[in-house]
């Protein structure tokens, strides 16, 4: 019911799933895992039917096919099939239901009973995978879509200065997920050859925090061209190496144990240029921000604004503020912090997410080495690129607690938080004002106060997190 949305068709689901279950029971090997076994039967028949259920628009042409299209089409369908077979379950009950179902992410979270983030890290891995095994299979295909040709005057000025008489091939809006580069596009060159770039806001001063950074040994993004006067949009190289997230979700062991480990290199090699960076010039014009201050910013509408990831949202601040539960909260971390006073490093909570490091990878799927943290080939797979380098100083742990607070799939599960604490010392009790303050900021930015009568899964967390860290105070 909760998944088709009404009685008669979850009726006559249930009647399908329970026939289709008698007959294949003797093939379940391990009848301990029978209602997980029986679950994923349900969700199968439910996606396909919704699938069957669905029609085609009013107005939409109807494909002509002949003998050639239909056999290529099957070809690729089988193809398709194939390679849905290499992924994991979870993978494939995201892909399933996103795709044929056709539920939203927060519906597939709420009947898979996991966070809406995790359904897109899943469905990100999934697309991923099926789309390298696919590459095999039909080189002739171009990833490439060109998702929007149209490029802006400032675009093509960048073009032309670093590449006179060039022509666009492609583009590309979105090349990653929540990537900081957008779009990408292919040029083919007057000299005849090809060049792929992307687009990324970078403003003047941030180049040269760039710059700075680069001569502390932090490979940072490469500006080609750009920006204009008074403007930030900068031509750069595509990032070297590949996602650190989505190389982890390739899914070994190992190679999640080996991102792990370099999110957590990465994290401490940007923090490490704190000192450089106070004696460069460029260090005097970077903000400094105390816990005091980070909780000041929940109740003052100045600093809350002067954020701009925090002033994008919001819009119930004030009525949390005026919460008796809220308040007390906001009071008891604000005397926790009081007694805290580590120094200030370069930091900001975009370099505790590995979507932000990338990282050398084999030149086929198969050619990552296997291995373990002291093998002598366990440096043969580093961090090339640091994508979000850009930040302020501030305490080294608060960047911390988004991790738990934005369940930063898969990494929130191989204890990457709790890694890194015991690498530094810090005990449970330490963290804990940097956990509740970090949630009761997101709750700030993100909640209603009223807990929404249908998904409430987000929201229960948040609430869960910041009396989780409240607990340990």
């Amino acid at each position: 019911m909760r998944a088709l949305g009404n009685v008669d068709d979850a009726y006559d689901v249930a009647q399908e799933t329970l026939a289709y279950a008698v007959v294949k029971l003797p093939t379940l090997r391990d009848h301990t895992k029978f209602t997980a076994w029986l679950r994923q039967l349900t969700l199968t028949h439910c996606t396909d039917y919704r699938r069957r259920r669905g029609t085609r628009r009013l107005g939409e042409p109807i494909a002509q096919l002949n003998e050639a299209s239909e056999e290529a089409d099957l070809t690729q369908r089988l193809a398709i099939r194939d390679s849905l077979k290499l992924l994991s379950e979870p993978h494939q009950d995201a892909l399933l239901m996103y795709y044929v179902g056709g539920w939203s992410i927060p519906e597939i979270a709420h009947l898979l009973e996991v966070p809406p983030n995790t359904v897109r890290s899943r469905l990100m891995a999934a697309k991923r995978l099926i789309r390298d095994d696919l590459q095999t299979v039909f080189p002739y295909l171009n990833p490439m879509k060109l998702a929007n040709p149209t490029l802006s005057e400032s675009h093509m000025s960048l073009i032309e200065a670093a590449f006179p008489g060039s022509r666009i091939v492609s583009v590309q809006a979105d090349p990653e997920p929540w990537q900081p580069f957008s779009p990408r596009v292919k040029l083919a060159l007057s000299d005849g050859t090809q060049r792929t770039v992307d687009f990324r806001r970078i403003d003047a001063h941030r180049i040269q925090l760039a710059q700075a950074l680069a001569r502390l040994g932090i490979p940072g993004p490469q500006v080609i061209a750009g920006p204009q006067p008074g403007q930030s949009l900068c031509l750069c190289q595509v990032p070297r190496g590949e996602n650190l997230s989505l190389w982890a979700l390739g899914g070994t062991p190992h190679r999640i144990r080996l991102a792990t480990e370099r999110a957590i290199e990465g994290l401490d090699r940007l923090q490490a240029c704190s000192e450089g960076l106070m004696d460069d010039p460029i260090g005097a014009t970077l903000p400094r921000r105390t816990l005091l201050d980070e909780v000041a910013i929940l109740t003052d509408d100045e600093r809350w604004n002067a954020d701009p990831w925090l002033a994008e949202a919001g819009a119930e601040r004030r009525a949390w503020l005026a919460d008796p539960w809220f308040a007390d909260a906001v009071a008891r971390v604000g005397a926790a912090v009081v007694e805290i006073d580590t120094p200030l490093v370069y930091t900001d909570y975009m370099f505790f997410f590995p979507q932000g490091y990338r990282i050398q990878t084999g030149t086929a799927p198969m050619d990552d080495l296997v291995g373990w943290p002291g093998d002598p080939h366990y440096g043969e797979n580093p961090l090339v690129e640091f994508v979000h380098v850009f930040g302020h100083f501030g305490d080294p742990l608060l960047g911390l607690a988004m991790v738990w607070v934005y369940d930063c799939y898969p990494f929130v599960h191989t204890g990457f938080v709790e890694q890194v604490l015991w690498r530094r010392g810090v005990t449970q009790r330490e963290f804990a004002p940097r956990l509740a303050l970090k949630a009761l900021q997101m709750i700030a930015r993100d909640l209603p106060l009223e807990r929404p009568a249908g998904e409430a899964r987000y929201w229960q967390s948040l609430r869960g997190w910041a009396e989780q860290a409240l607990s340990w105070m």
